[in-house]
């Protein structure tokens, strides 16, 4: 599939000390088993994932200076990419349904989120 204007994204930033990595790492964990058993990535049945992606670094004191050390805490991004409003409308319906999951979800974001991007149009892509 191909990733182009109008398609809906979604990402989420997050920022977690080091010492609760792990329970990010758990909900990824999670959280990917779950978009694997729901999500489509061929076909017309959503949704259908275009891009499903998970980023993690440790924060840097200064991000242009690999040399300028650890600040202790450990960053995170989410980024998913549907076709259109149906596939993240499914998508959330889906997570939603996972009440554990969500739960921990809302958690994370309420506790750790920088900035959140949700269920934008992409307006620039190649």
């Amino acid at each position: 599939m191909i990733i182009k204007k109008n398609c809906i994204g979604f990402h989420v930033a997050f920022k977690v000390p080091n010492g609760n990595s792990s329970r990010m790492d758990n909900f990824l964990k999670t959280h990917e088993a779950f978009m694997q058993e729901t999500h489509h990535i061929e076909g017309n049945i959503e949704p259908i994932i275009l891009c499903y992606a998970v980023m993690k670094s440790p924060e840097l004191n200064n991000p242009l200076d690999p040399e300028s050390g650890e600040t202790g805490n450990t960053l995170y991004g989410i980024t998913e990419i549907y076709n259109g409003p149906e596939g993240a409308q499914a998508h959330m319906e889906l997570g939603q349904s996972r009440e554990s999951m969500f739960s921990e979800l809302v958690s994370l974001v309420n506790e750790y989120c920088v900035a959140g991007i949700l269920g934008a149009p992409i307006v620039r892509s190649m």
